[in-house]
This record gives C-alpha cells, sequence and structure tokens, in this order.
C-alpha cells in the first residue's frame, strides 16, 4: 500500500535509530540478480551514480534509487529520494517538452520514467544566473575566467550575474570527475560541432530561463543548474537526463534572500548543497574516506527535496 512520503519522514525522526524502518524506505540500486534478469530479458544494463537505465527497442527505463552522492562518491542514501526525484523530472521535463524536444515518453512508475535511448552528447551544459559554487570558490581564490568566460571584478559571493552564462563541462563516466572545458575546447575536442553547440546552448538557456519563472511563482530561485544533451536515430537534438532537480540544479529560498546577503549570510539552499559544505566542513572535498553523514541532516535534505516536489505538483507524494 502507498504510503505518504511525510508521513514515512515523521516516522523516521520519531524512530531515528530504527535502522529496519530506515532500511525498509530505501532502495539502494539493483541487485546482481536484478541486473542478471533484466540482461536475460534482453536489456542492456547501466549503472549510473543514482539512476540505472535499461535500454531495449529504442526506448530507456530511468529508475531512480536512493543514492545520494556529492563530489562524485557515494555519501549515503535518503529514504524516498529516487521517488521524489523521480517526481521532479517528470514535472519538468513534462513543462520542458512544450518548449525544446526533450526525450520523456511517460511515467511508469513511482521511480521510473520511460524516456526515448539517445546517443548521448558527452557535455554537461552548466546554466549559471548567481556567483555560487564551484565558480564561487574559484572567483574567491582570485580566479577571472572561467571556462572561458571572464568575469569581471568586484562580484559578491551569492550575487544574481549580469546574465546568465554557460560553463560547459566534459561528462564523465559514473564516480568519475567531470571537468571544466571552454566552449573553444569543447568544439576542438570534437564534442560537438559549433553549429551543434549553438543549438544546444540556445535550448539550455531557454529551459533555464523557464525554470526561473516557474519556480520564482513558487518563490525559490534557481541559481545554477546543469542540462545533458542526445541525439536521436534522426539526429535531432534532444534534453535529456533529470531536469532542475535538487540534485542537478542550485535552489535557494526567494523570501529570506536579500535579507541574508544584506547580513553577510549565504542564501537558505534547498539542494544537496547542504550536505556538501557539511562533508566540507569535516574536510573531506572527494578523497579520502567519506565521513558518515548523521541521519537527521540526511532527513532534513529529503524533507527539503519533497517541499521543493510538493511547491511544483500541488499534491502529496506517495512512496510504494
Amino acid at each position: 500500500m502507498a504510503a505518504l512520503v511525510r508521513d514515512i519522514f515523521t516516522d523516521i525522526i520519531s524512530n531515528p535509530t530504527n535502522d529496519k524502518l530506515w532500511n525498509a524506505n530505501i532502495w539502494q540500486g539493483p541487485t546482481q540478480s536484478d541486473v542478471a534478469a533484466w540482461q536475460a530479458q534482453g536489456f542492456g544494463v547501466y549503472q549510473g551514480k543514482v539512476r540505472t537505465m535499461l535500454s531495449r527497442e529504442g526506448r530507456v527505463q530511468m529508475l531512480h534509487s536512493d543514492r545520494l552522492t556529492a563530489f562524485d562518491r557515494l555519501i549515503d542514501h535518503i529514504p524516498c529520494k529516487g521517488v521524489i526525484l523521480s517526481t521532479i523530472s517528470k514535472f519538468w521535463l513534462e513543462e520542458a517538452g512544450k518548449h525544446v524536444p526533450t526525450h520523456f515518453i511517460k511515467e511508469l512508475g513511482p521511480r521510473a520514467l520511460l524516456v526515448e535511448n539517445l546517443r548521448p552528447i558527452k557535455i554537461e551544459v552548466v546554466v549559471r544566473g548567481f556567483l555560487a559554487g564551484a565558480m564561487l570558490r574559484s572567483y574567491i581564490a582570485g580566479e577571472r575566467v572561467y571556462c572561458g568566460i571572464k568575469l569581471p571584478d568586484g562580484l559578491r559571493p551569492y550575487e544574481r550575474l549580469p546574465e546568465p552564462i554557460i560553463t560547459p563541462t566534459t561528462k564523465a563516466a559514473a564516480f568519475e570527475h567531470d571537468q571544466a572545458i571552454s566552449v573553444d575546447h569543447l568544439i576542438n575536442q570534437g564534442l560537438c560541432t559549433l553549429a551543434e553547440w549553438d543549438q544546444i546552448s540556445a535550448m539550455a538557456l531557454k529551459v533555464f530561463s523557464l525554470g526561473t519563472k516557474i519556480l520564482a511563482d513558487k518563490y525559490l530561485m534557481l541559481v545554477d543548474s546543469k542540462y545533458e544533451f542526445g541525439k536521436n536515430q534522426f539526429g535531432e537534438i534532444k534534453l535529456s537526463d533529470e531536469v532542475h532537480t535538487p540534485d542537478s540544479s542550485r535552489l535557494w529560498k526567494q523570501e529570506s534572500y536579500t535579507t541574508r546577503i544584506q547580513e553577510g549570510l549565504p542564501p537558505e539552499m534547498l539542494d544537496k548543497e547542504i550536505i556538501r559544505r557539511w562533508l566540507m566542513d569535516q574536510g573531506f572535498s572527494g578523497f579520502g574516506d567519506v565521513p558518515t553523514v548523521p541521519r537527521s541532516l540526511l532527513i532534513d535534505l529529503g524533507r527539503t527535496y519533497l517541499s521543493v516536489a510538493e511547491a511544483l505538483t500541488g499534491k502529496p507524494i506517495f512512496a510504494p
């Protein structure tokens, strides 16, 4: 029987040491026997950092696990995270599909989407509207050219940029590091042609603008987001992967933004930057042993993800 995700979180908070309850609400991903069974049915199986892709006959089933990653490492799991992310991805792929071509076909279940099988363009297209994240850390270190883009002096942390910019990275294999790259470099490396880049960048900016508007209506701010693209069998470029989830985007609360910036405080964050910051406070930035994140912090992040999903859909979220 389906249960409200919000109720599941409440039960876990009330029983923080109940391992049985915690594990009962986590799907870590497929077992080896799951993979063998799928392969026996003729599926190609690809395991990403968070999702498992089952491909057959030109279509892909995207299965969202509850894994939490940061700094290209597996950090832990968050109960029902995959259900929440699948809900958010479905919402945005449907919205984006009104403006640009996407790979989305339909929802298959609480954590599964059916999409068109595309040949991936091995670029992550990061659109940034604010000075934040890795670009902020680079800027504070004195760098003024980021991914080939010259940044002016005098920008303040978390400040809105004069206009959104695109800072592409290479698309690495699961749990390997993406590398920031300039547009000239990615074209010279043959990752795409100039004409393809013009099309990809225009689509990314259009989807970012759409996300900014819709989220602003929900009193949320879209700070930056990564987008991925691929080609279908006819060579048509389409938006793929997840869109505007707290895993792939940086989101802030709108109502407190101005006050906190004036007070020299970071914005209220609604994405996994909360976990990144905790990890960095422990001295971890992707190398060495992964610190054990307190369950209370993981559930806080899960509830944050849930609040975003509920705000977008206007509906409660259920888990099977």
